[in-house]
This record gives structure tokens, sequence and C-alpha cells, in this order.
């Protein structure tokens, strides 16, 4: 695999942006889930090596109902393998709290936050994912002081002097560049054509890979904007620039797989970019009209690192299933967390933790990771191909590596 850094000025700030709705909060544990209890406990004795004993509550804002409802037992599935691989030996014991994250209706997130913070008493929240919900709870967290890390991505803006979060794995529209760079630069490309959400994470995501292309020289000659909630992907299928090289895309999984069904049915010959691709258990349904195409990956299971190797073979004994880029990003993100923690000797301000976790050398699944002052992650992005495995599943291939993407530099 090849590896690149990719360096871009980008101006536009991003949100990540996900559909789904809200119902009532609810306490989960990793540990205990049969018993009822609502703690999970991340260490109960300190070690040696860490001979302050921390104690933190942690929120976690997801969506655990309506159509977006997976994101949150696949991040919950994430964040309890973290706490029991660190166990005893983390010297830090975690209480988990969780509600429902409500896009469609923002007001009602940012109430359960605010039970989650004054009445269960949440110090640190992983979460929320949708740009509009960040938005809408960011000057509540702002001035309660309190850090929340995304572990799907967020605008820089809501980072450093401005804000409270830390950003996992980088800002929204930094993330996507590579994949704009590759496009010009290795595959040629002249003429492109993009389609994704008309909402801030699809703008802004797009809006990185198109500034990349055409600081290389190349031309957006067509955009297409899908408003929330549309499910009739053919339209946008039929209106695509048949003069366009390729056609650059990001949709959620299931939309993405309705577009990818139509634009094959249709015969339409011009290839495809997708940031992010189609994640699985999706990806297995429609591999068979994505192979050969290239996509750009945050994460991938496929990534030849020890932190992920160990990973995904955990996850698969304890799931028998193949992690995506939720579980394995609210993995890391609930271990950044304990990490700063630690190193902080047990505090939990925003100030302790950007100091204890800037410059943190981080060993991710998705290889080395390091936050800024500003908390703002730099991470590997994966220029990715789609194939078909020898055991005839469906993968995407890491073709080649771009390094410290996220952050601004």
């Amino acid at each position: 695999m090849k590896v690149k850094v990719l360096v871009a000025a980008i101006g536009v700030l991003a949100v990540m942006v996900l559909v789904g709705c809200g119902g009532g909060e609810t306490s989960t544990t990793a540990s205990t889930a049969a018993s009822g209890s609502t703690e999970t406990t991340a260490a109960e004795t300190a070690t040696s090596a860490q001979p302050t004993k921390a104690s933190i509550t942690v929120g976690v804002l997801v969506p655990q109902t309506g159509f977006a409802a997976n994101y949150g037992p696949e991040a919950q599935q994430g964040i309890d393998m973290a706490l029991a691989e660190m166990g005893v030996d983390s010297g830090v014991e975690v209480k988990i709290i969780t509600a429902d994250e409500d896009v469609l209706d923002a007001s009602n997130t940012l109430e359960r936050l605010k039970k989650m913070v004054e009445t269960d008493g949440a110090q640190i929240v992983i979460g929320p994912v949708f740009g509009s919900s960040q938005q809408a709870v960011a000057p509540y967290l702002t001035q309660a002081k309190i850090p929340w890390f995304s572990f799907l991505g967020a605008s820089k803006d809501l980072a450093g002097s401005g804000g409270t979060a830390f950003v996992w794995p980088g800002a929204d529209q930094l993330t996507a560049g590579p994949l704009g760079d590759y496009a010009a630069k290795t595959l040629g490309y002249k003429k492109i054509a993009t389609l994704a959400p008309d909402y801030a994470y699809g703008h802004d995501s797009i809006t990185g890979a198109t500034d990349t292309f055409t600081a290389a020289g190349g031309k957006v000659i067509q955009q297409q904007w899908v408003p929330l909630g549309t499910t009739d992907m053919l339209q946008y299928a039929t209106k695509i620039d048949k003069n366009a090289d390729a056609l650059l895309m990001w949709l959620v999984p299931s939309d993405a797989a309705s577009f990818v069904k139509e634009y094959r049915n249709l015969g339409v010959k011009i290839p495809l970019l997708m940031f992010l691709g189609i994640f699985d258990p999706t990806f297995q349904e429609v591999g068979d009209l994505l192979v050969g195409e290239i996509g750009l990956n945050e994460y991938n299971p496929n990534l030849d690192n020890a932190r992920n190797t160990a990973f995904v073979q955990s996850y698969k004994a304890k799931y028998n299933a193949i992690p995506n880029q939720t579980t394995a990003f609210a993995y890391t993100v609930m271990e950044n967390i304990i990490q700063g923690v630690q190193k902080s000797g047990g505090k939990t301000s925003v100030e302790d933790l950007r100091a204890a976790m800037n410059g943190m050398a981080l060993d991710t699944v998705i290889g080395p990771a390091t936050y800024s002052p500003d908390g703002i992650a730099s991470s590997n992005r994966y220029i990715v191909k789609a194939a078909q495995a020898a055991d005839k599943t469906y993968i995407w291939d890491p073709i080649e590596t771009y390094e410290n993407v996220g952050a601004p530099k």
C-alpha cells in the first residue's frame, strides 16, 4: 500500500449530520446488563503504574430509534469492548449513561443532554452524531464547560476556543480531501460530478474533496443535493452529467445502496468515487455492483495493523460479525477518553483533557493518531477499491494511505 501526506488549505467549515429520530433516555451497562445495573465499570482498582484512581461518568448521546437506530447499539458495542479490554488495569472507573439523539427535533436532544449532565452527573459526553444535534447542544456544553467527544466527525469550529469538542477522526471538511487529491493526481480525472445529502455534512465533506480536486487542476461540472428523507434515487441517477469522468458521492449506507442499484439498472458507466463507501452489512448486499470502484475509508476492517487485527478478531469472536466504522470509532474514542483521564491524573475539565491529550501518541485501529491543542484529531485516511475476497465476501481493499489528515495545518 502506498502512503501519502496530503497538505491542503480548505476553508469551509463542516458538520457531521446523519438522519434519525429520538426517544427517551435509558441507562445501559457493558458488564452487568443482564442484572439491570446502570453502570459500566472500566476499573475496580488502580494499578501501581496508575496510582490515581479516577471515577468518571460518561454520557453517550447517540440515535437509538428511527431508521438510524443502528448507530446506538453499534456505538455501545464499541464502548463496551473498550471498557472490557482496558479493565482494572486502566485505573479509571467509568459509569455509562445513555440518551437517544433526535435529529428531527434537536430541542429534544438538548433536553436529554441537560438531564444527563444536570441530573445524572455526566462529566464527559460521547456524541451526538448529527450535525443539527451538535450545533444545538454545543452552546450548552460550552457554557457548562463539559468536554464532548465526537466519534464520527464534527466541525472544527466546535473545538478550540469556540467550543468544548474533541473531534475524531478529524474535522469534517478535511476528512474527504484525499479522495479528491487521488482522483486528480493518480486517476487523472479532469471533470467530476457530485452527489450528496443536502445538509451540512453532505455539503462540507463533498467540499473537502472538491477543494483538493480543483486545487490539482480538476473541474466540478455538476452537483446534486438530495433533500433529507428522499427515497427516490432514480431521479438523481438519470440526471448525471455524462461528460463527467467520475461521480464523487456520499450518501448514508441505505440510500447509497438504493442509488447504486438505480445507477447500474440504467447502465451508467461513469466510475464512482465513494466517500466512506457503503458499510457492512449493507455492502454485502450490493458488493457485486461495486467491484472495481474507488472510495475513501476512515475505518476499514481490513487494515493491516496490530491494533485493528486484534480488534476485528475480538469483535468477530464476540458478535460473529465484521465491525463497522461506528463500532470501531466508538471503541477508539472510549479508549482515548480513558487515556486522557489517566494522563490528567483524573481531571475531566476541557482544559485538563486538552493539555493531557495534546500531542499524545495514540495507537488506534486506523493507525497512529494525535489530537491538536484545539482537540481536533489527525489520523490516517485510506483510498480503497471494492473487491471480492477469496471467501466470496465483498471488501474495500486498501490501496493507498494518506497520513495526518483531519486537523487544520
